[in-house]
């Protein structure tokens, strides 16, 4: 098992933490950041069916989000989920940026957490907020593909108030 402190996410996103580039293999790295980039460049465009291209070809995928009855499993479940998440943005206005996080990866599976800032709008009120991430990744015939991954929303107050308690 190759274990990392990825470089946050380095996996996915680019993102810098600290270990050394030689324990990873540079392909996985540049092929899941790649899902990644096609999985926001998808959900930015309400490209429904592009997001849903990033995910296994399975019917055990997962989505899990913060609260109750956010858990769905299977395509057409994880596929009507990001229909209704389209709606809460205007397309091409969205932009992630993540950082810490970690990752491993055996075999034909990678797995990571990070954390994202997203800015969005809706209706030209900018919105920001931050997620948590953690996903599984499998590789398939055709490429590094989602098994599940799971988001978090900080909740209740304001971002600031809840990374800077003491403000």
């Amino acid at each position: 098992m190759i274990k990392w402190a990825v470089k946050a996410l380095a996996l996915a996103t680019g993102v810098t933490a600290g270990v050394a580039q030689a324990e990873l293999d540079p392909a996985t790295i540049e092929a899941v950041k790649a899902l990644w980039q096609n999985q926001l460049k998808a959900l930015d465009a309400h490209n429904v069916d592009g997001v849903m291209a990033t995910y296994a070809d399975s019917d055990d995928i997962m989505l899990m989000g913060t609260g109750p009855g956010e858990h769905w499993i299977g395509k057409d479940e994880i596929k009507d989920a990001y229909a209704h998440f389209m709606e809460n943005f205007d397309a091409h206005t969205m932009e992630a940026q993540c950082g810490e996080g970690a990752g491993s990866t055996r075999g034909d599976v990678v797995w990571f957490t990070a954390v994202c800032n997203f800015t969005d709008k809706q209706k030209d009120q900018t919105r920001q907020f931050v997620n948590n991430l953690s996903a599984v990744v499998l590789k398939q015939d055709d490429g590094w593909r989602f098994h599940t991954m799971h988001f978090s929303n900080l909740t209740g107050g304001d971002v600031d108030e809840q990374q800077n308690p003491s403000n």
